[in-house]
């Protein structure tokens, strides 16, 4: 696809400088890390694109407990930083491969992929499961951090105000944590019909707490399954509950049908894949063996 209405193209050297070039009135002027996004996109309402590449806004980093990921950070760089490669057994490092094939995993930035996740986007899915917050710009000196759910509540109207996502943030914690994100579709290559991304932490008592599901392809965007995640908050793992969860789950997807599959498909997969999902992560939070019911 081209912008066949593309004229200006502004690579400013501050972040107040790319929020007056996106604020101007009568020019239709969106911001751009690689740029895959708005060329896969091919908006004819395009006229003017702000590159975002020289503020300083690609980084991986572990300020404390919180894991940063500036917006302009190339998603291969996720797969290959030692920050990202190990965390949650590597589910970061997972669901940028899953996101885009190796040659544009160099191009596309982590900001490009969350703020135009399609519904079944895997980097998105797994974010949305790791509890992220995206710090966002629409005025120089006011940042505003956003839950990436709240953020997908309001995603068109920060738009409309010439927005601009700074970073990602994941919350860390002491605690023994396992992570798993499982998919399915039709060869290995391609991109998810459906995927299920899970995280949950191990405490002293041998429960599981801090219980985040999230799913993709079930919804115009990547949604939290709030009911399943309380099946599990509190309480110990083991296969009644986990059966327990996806029951939940595929009660409360009410997925689209297309050429990949139909709506039954998909939420029969919803919960085939939180099973498999919730068995890794507690195998990897360190619960060796998980009763039988």
């Amino acid at each position: 696809m081209t912008l066949l209405n593309l004229r200006e193209y502004h690579r400013p050297k501050t972040l107040a400088e790319a929020l007056a070039l996106l604020r101007r009135p009568g020019i239709r002027t969106v911001p751009i890390g690689g740029g895959t996004q708005v060329l896969a996109e091919g908006s004819r309402e395009v006229e003017a694109v702000v590159d975002l590449q020289d503020l300083g806004l690609s980084f991986v980093r572990q300020e404390g407990m919180t894991l940063r990921i500036g917006a302009t950070t190339p998603l291969q760089t996720l797969v290959e930083a030692p920050e990202t490669a190990s965390f949650g057994g590597g589910i970061l490092a997972l669901a940028a491969r899953e996101t885009a094939p190796l040659p544009l995993r160099n191009q596309r930035t982590v900001g490009g992929a969350v703020v135009g996740a399609s519904p079944e986007q895997p980097l998105a899915t797994v974010l949305l499961a790791l509890d992220a917050e995206l710090v966002v710009f629409t005025e120089p000196e006011a940042p505003r951090a956003l839950r990436l759910e709240a953020f997908y509540d309001y995603r068109e109207a920060l738009r409309r105000e010439g927005m601009i996502v700074a970073e990602v943030r994941i919350p860390l914690s002491a605690a023994p944590m396992g992570a798993a994100f499982h998919k399915v579709a039709r060869t290995p290559a391609d991109a998810p019909i459906v995927g299920v991304a899970v995280r949950l932490f191990r405490g002293v008592d041998g429960a599981c707490y801090g219980v985040r599901i999230a799913v993709g392809g079930a919804a115009p965007r990547p949604v939290r399954l709030i009911e399943a995640e309380q099946v599990l908050e509190g309480r110990p793992p083991d296969p009644e509950r986990f059966a327990t969860a996806a029951e939940k789950a595929q009660a409360r997807v009410n997925p689209p049908g297309d050429f990949r599959g139909s709506p039954e498909y998909r939420r029969e997969m919803v919960a085939v894949l939180l099973r498999r999902a919730l068995t890794e992560a507690a195998a990897q939070a360190g619960w060796t063996e998980i009763p039988s019911s």
